[in-house]
């Protein structure tokens, strides 16, 4: 039965993406067999952080709507051992898939792997919720800007009041020298008003950038700071789960 863990924000640009597939490359690298399930009707990136998206042939709809198997729409990804993929329609189309139907298939597939990774869809809504009651564990993304910090923490407040799901905090893109500049707040600050276990501080780094729209995972960049970064945080969130 897998370990079901949702990576949210509540605001898009976070890197929430990112982290979700970081995460799910090194689970993989850990020998588990582990799906990310892209939760992103809006605009599904998955697919793209990891260089596949002309392998997408069935989607999460045609599964629900009876137009494939299952197995036809997890995608394994060729150049990680242990780890597949499951997306959205690429073109969304209202009613394509019910929150019912989605419940449903997340059940039917946990039996298959160790753990399931979910790429939410940023801020408050309906998918987010429904994933966070699903989850055995949630990561919150937020970055420095006050947008997307009180987005976050508007989030975190509904998903409180629907369940009571172990959530972790990751702070993203961290600029010291802005928040010194009093241009955005400090990492204290930004933790405490979330009331959170805080898993990580990530720094800005302009070569993760490069490496996740090249379709290259940061952490499998071996002996890098970003690679180290990202092993550190991911370790510690999974240790507090």
């Amino acid at each position: 039965m897998a370990e079901i863990v949702s990576v949210l924000s509540g605001k898009g640009g976070s890197g929430k993406t990112f982290i979700a597939v970081n995460m799910a490359v090194y689970l993989a690298g850990l020998d588990k067999k582990v799906l990310i399930l892209d939760g992103n009707f809006e605009s599904r990136g998955v697919d793209v952080a990891l260089g596949m998206e002309s392998r997408v042939i069935y989607d999460i709809a045609d599964v629900v709507k009876g137009n494939c198997r299952i197995r036809q729409a997890i995608i394994k990804c060729g150049d990680y051992r242990n780890l597949y993929i499951m997306e959205p329609p690429l073109l969304k189309k209202e009613g394509s898939v019910s929150l019912m139907e989605l419940s449903v298939l997340i059940d039917r597939i946990r039996d298959r792997f160790d753990y399931i990774i979910i790429d939410s869809p940023s801020g408050i809504n309906r998918l987010s919720e429904l994933f966070g009651r699903k989850s055995d564990s949630i990561l919150m993304i937020t970055t420095q800007e006050p947008e997307c910090v009180r987005s976050g923490q508007s989030l975190v407040q509904t998903l409180r009041e629907a369940n009571n799901t172990q959530t972790g905090l990751l702070i993203n893109m961290v600029r010291l020298k802005l928040a010194d500049n009093g241009y955005f707040q400090d990492v204290e600050n930004i933790a405490e008003s979330f009331g959170l276990d805080v898993c990580g501080v990530l720094p800005y780094d302009e070569s993760m950038n490069v490496a996740f729209n090249n379709g290259i995972p940061s952490i499998s960049l071996k002996n890098t700071a970003a690679a180290e970064h990202l092993t550190r945080v991911i370790q510690r969130f999974l240790l507090t789960e």
